[in-house]
C-alpha cells in the first residue's frame, strides 16, 4: 500500500489535505499504469495464444522455479563482494552481475508471423485471470511505493515517462508508410485478410519488429515505470563523491539506475507474484528476452555517463551504417535495439518537447 507521512511544517489541516490529495493522486496514477499494462498483456496472451502449436504444453506453471534461478535472487553481490544494502545475507546471494555488466548490443526480437499479428489485433477479447490482475496492481502498488518523495525522481515521473513511451510506440509509423497502406487499402482486388497482412507486415518491418511485438513494448513500459525506483534525489557523481555504500555495490557507474532496476526485478521475483510472471513470460527464452530488454531500457536512462554515451553512440552508428556487413536479421535486431534505448531515453526527457506549462513543471522540480 501507499503512505504518506505528515509533516509538522505546517499546520495538521492542511498537512491532512496535502496528504489526502497526494494519496489520491497516486491511486489514480496506479490505475492508469494497470490499465496500460493490461493493455499490452492482452496483446502477448493473444499472440501466445495464437502462436502455439495445437496440443503443445503450456510451460508457464513450471517457469517460476526456473526464472528464480536465473534471474531471481533478494540479494546481490556487487563487484566487490559488497551485498544489496537492504538485502538478506550471503547466502542467498545471486551470482549475477551487475546489470550494467547485461547490456546487450543486440536483442533479437520475433520474426513477423501473419498469424500471430491478426490475433494482436483483437486482443481486447482477451480475459485476464482476476489474480493476474490482482498481481499486477499490487505489483504496481509496491512499485509506487518504493518511491522517494523527491520533487523530480518520484512516481508521478515514473508515469510520465511511461505515458511518453507509450506514446511514442504508438506513433513510429512515417507517413510514406501510411499512404501505401491507404494505397494498399483501396485496391479493388486486395481481399480483407491480405490487407490486413499488408498492414501488419510493413509495420513490422518499418519499426524493426517492435510494434509487432507486446512483450517488447510491455519491456519497454516495464522499464520506465520502474527507472527511478528509490532514486535518493541526487545524481550519480554525487554518490560517488560522497563514497555512499550503494555506489561502491554498483562499482562507481549508472547507481541510481542499476539499483532501482535490482530492487524492482526483485520485488518481480517475488512469490507472490509468480502468476503475474508466468502470464507475461511462459517460456526460457521469452524470460531472458524480457529481462534483456529491461536492463537497457532502464541503463539507457544514465544520460551522463561518458563510455555509456558513447557506447551507445558507436551502436547507432553501426545500426545504420549501410557499408557495416551483417545479416539481415541481425542488422534489423540491432536497430531496434538501439531503437528502444533512444525511445526510453527520450520518454525520460519528454517534458522538455511538450507544452509549456509541463515543461516549466517538471524543470522547477527538477532544478
Amino acid at each position: 500500500s501507499v503512505t504518506f507521512e505528515i509533516s509538522d511544517d505546517v499546520p495538521s489541516h492542511i498537512a491532512k489535505t496535502n496528504a489526502t490529495n497526494a494519496q489520491e493522486r497516486s491511486l489514480r496514477l496506479i490505475d492508469w499504469n494497470v490499465e496500460m499494462l493490461l493493455h499490452i498483456i492482452r496483446q502477448i496472451i493473444a499472440r501466445r495464444d495464437a502462436a502455439r502449436n495445437p496440443g503443445a504444453p503450456n510451460q508457464s506453471a513450471t517457469q517460476s522455479s526456473w526464472m528464480k534461478q536465473k534471474h531471481g535472487g533478494k540479494a546481490r553481490a556487487g563487484k566487490g563482494g559488497s551485498q544489496r544494502p537492504g538485502s538478506n545475507d550471503g547466502d542467498n546471494a545471486s551470482p549475477q552481475f551487475n546489470p550494467l555488466d547485461e547490456v546487450k548490443e543486440i536483442i533479437h526480437l520475433p520474426e513477423f508471423n501473419k498469424q500471430v499479428a491478426k490475433a494482436q489485433e483483437n486482443a481486447d477479447h482477451v480475459t485476464i485471470d482476476p489474480i493476474i490482475i490482482k498481481q499486477l496492481r499490487s505489483f504496481i502498488a509496491n512499485i509506487a511505493g518504493m518511491y522517494r518523495d523527491n520533487s523530480f525522481h518520484n512516481f508521478e515521473h515514473a508515469s510520465h515517462v511511461t505515458m511518453s513511451v507509450i506514446k511514442l510506440l504508438a506513433r513510429i509509423v512515417a507517413p510514406s508508410d501510411l499512404d501505401e497502406l491507404e494505397s494498399a487499402g483501396a485496391n479493388p482486388e486486395a481481399s480483407a485478410d491480405n490487407d490486413g497482412h499488408h498492414v501488419a507486415a510493413t509495420l513490422h518491418d518499418h519499426t524493426y519488429g517492435i510494434t509487432s511485438d507486446p512483450l517488447t513494448q510491455l519491456a519497454c513500459a516495464f522499464s520506465a515505470m520502474i527507472h527511478d525506483v528509490d532514486h535518493v534525489g541526487v545524481p550519480n557523481a554525487q554518490l560517488v563523491k560522497e563514497k555512499a555504500s550503494i555506489a561502491e555495490v554498483y562499482g562507481n557507474r549508472s547507481v541510481a539506475e542499476q539499483n532501482s532496476l535490482v530492487l524492482s526485478w526483485d520485488l518481480f521475483m517475488a512469490d507472490e507474484y509468480s502468476e503475474l510472471r508466468n502470464c507475461i513470460c511462459s517460456t526460457p527464452a521469452e524470460v531472458d528476452r524480457f529481462r534483456q530488454l529491461v536492463v537497457n531500457g532502464v541503463m539507457a536512462t544514465d544520460i551522463v555517463d561518458k563510455e555509456l554515451k558513447q557506447l551507445r553512440n558507436n551502436r547507432w552508428d553501426k545500426a545504420f551504417d549501410k557499408n557495416h556487413e551483417e545479416s539481415a536479421k541481425d542488422a534489423t535486431n540491432r536497430k531496434a535495439t538501439i531503437v528502444i534505448e533512444h525511445l526510453i531515453q527520450a520518454s525520460d526527457v519528454s517534458h522538455t518537447m511538450q507544452h509549456w506549462h509541463v515543461y516549466r513543471k517538471w524543470n522547477e522540480r527538477f532544478f
